[in-house]
C-alpha cells in the first residue's frame, strides 16, 4: 500500500483525484495540506486522511508519508517538488513539473543519484483508448502516420476553479492546455520538435482564450492542434492519419472507444461498454487518472518504467516556450 500526501486541495483534487483513489486499492491518503483550512478540512475529511497541514512543510516531515501529490498552481510546482525530494518523497505533480526548463532540470539534479519517482502529472496520457491508438498505429494498421490533428476545447467558467491563476497572465492557456496535447501526442507519434504556425485570439476573456498552432516532429508528422477555453461542449479530440487509413478518439467523453478506418472499412473498437462506464464520466471517474495512479505505485515498487519523465517534460516545456515567444510578437485583439 503507497502512502499518498496531498498538497493542494482545491479543485483539481477533489473533482478527479479523491474520485481515482477511491478506484485504486494499491494507494491511500494518510495526510493532506493547504494553506486554506476551510479546503484542506474538506478533503482531510473526504479522503479519509489521518492528518491535516497548512504548511506543506509539516506534511513533508510526516514519516508515514511515502509519496507527495501536489496539486497547487503551477507557480508553486517546481519549489515543492524539490521539497519533497529533499524529504525523501516520492512525487506525482500536476503539470507542468516546473515553469521553465531550468526548473526542471533542477528537479532532475536533485532527483539523481536516489531511487525516487519524479511522475509528471498528463493524466491523458493514461487514458485506455489512447493505449490502443497506440497500438493499432505502431502495428501498420493505417500506414507510415503523416499527420495528428488534435482539439481541445473546454468551457472554463464550467471548470469553476477556486483559483484563478488561468486568467493572470496573457498566455496562461499555453501552460493549461498545451502539456495535455504535448504528452498525447508524445505517446503517439513522439515528441514535438517545431513550432511552425502560431496564432491567439480572445472570444470571452480580458486574455486569450483560443490558440491554434501547428508543429512538427523530428520524422515530419505535422501535429495540428486547437486549444480553446470557451466552448460550450468540452472534448479531447484526436485524429490520427496515415498513409492508408485513420484512428479517431475522444479521449475526454469516450475514454475507451476509438474508430479505426483501414482497407476501405470503418469499425468502432470499444473496450468497455455499461451503463457504469456512463455514470462514472459523469461523476468525474475519468479513468486516465486512475491508470496514472497505478503507474505511480507501480514506479514506486519498480515494477513498471515512467511513462513520462523529467527529459519528456523538459521537451514539452521548451515548445511551450517557443509557443508563448511566437504568441507575444504576434498582434492579438
Amino acid at each position: 500500500m503507497l502512502r499518498l500526501g496531498i498538497v493542494g486541495c482545491g479543485r483539481v483534487t477533489t473533482m478527479f483525484h479523491l474520485k481515482a483513489i477511491e478506484e485504486v486499492e494499491e494507494v491511500t491518503v494518510v495526510a493532506v495540506a493547504d494553506r486554506d483550512q476551510a479546503r484542506m478540512k474538506e478533503v482531510k475529511r473526504k479522503s479519509g486522511a489521518r492528518r491535516g497541514y497548512l504548511d506543506y512543510r509539516e506534511l513533508l516531515s510526516d514519516p508515514e508519508v511515502e509519496a507527495v501529490v501536489i496539486n497547487t498552481p503551477p507557480r508553486f510546482h517546481e519549489e515543492m517538488v524539490v521539497a519533497a525530494l529533499h524529504a525523501g518523497k516520492h512525487v506525482m505533480c500536476e503539470k507542468p513539473l516546473a515553469r521553465s526548463i531550468e526548473g526542471c532540470q533542477r528537479i532532475k539534479r536533485v532527483q539523481e543519484g536516489t531511487d525516487l519517482v519524479v511522475l509528471p502529472g498528463h493524466n491523458y496520457a493514461f487514458t485506455p483508448c489512447l493505449d490502443r491508438a497506440r497500438e493499432v498505429t505502431r502495428s501498420g494498421a493505417i500506414g507510415e502516420v503523416r499527420r495528428v490533428s488534435v482539439r481541445f476545447e473546454n468551457n472554463l467558467r464550467s471548470y469553476r476553479s477556486r483559483t484563478d491563476f488561468r486568467l493572470k497572465e496573457e498566455f496562461g492557456i499555453v501552460e493549461d492546455i498545451l502539456p495535455h496535447i504535448l504528452s498525447v501526442t508524445h505517446r503517439l507519434v513522439g515528441t514535438a520538435k517545431t513550432v511552425e504556425e502560431v496564432k491567439g485570439w480572445k472570444e470571452s476573456y480580458d486574455v486569450i482564450d483560443n490558440v491554434s498552432l501547428l508543429l512538427r516532429n523530428d520524422r515530419d508528422v505535422e501535429i495540428d492542434c486547437l486549444m480553446s477555453w470557451t466552448r460550450l461542449i468540452p472534448r479531447f479530440k484526436v485524429e490520427v492519419s496515415g498513409a492508408s487509413g485513420r484512428v479517431e478518439m475522444d479521449l475526454m467523453r469516450s475514454p475507451f472507444s476509438l474508430t479505426l478506418e483501414a482497407g476501405g472499412a470503418k469499425r468502432k473498437i470499444d473496450e468497455k461498454g455499461g451503463l457504469r462506464r456512463y455514470l462514472d464520466l459523469i461523476r468525474f471517474k475519468h479513468p486516465s487518472f486512475q491508470n496514472q495512479y497505478q503507474h505511480l505505485h507501480r514506479l514506486v515498487e519498480g515494477s513498471e518504467r515512467p511513462r513520462i519523465t523529467i527529459d519528456d517534460e523538459i521537451e514539452m516545456i521548451r515548445v511551450m516556450k517557443e509557443t508563448v515567444s511566437r504568441l507575444s510578437e504576434t498582434d492579438i485583439s
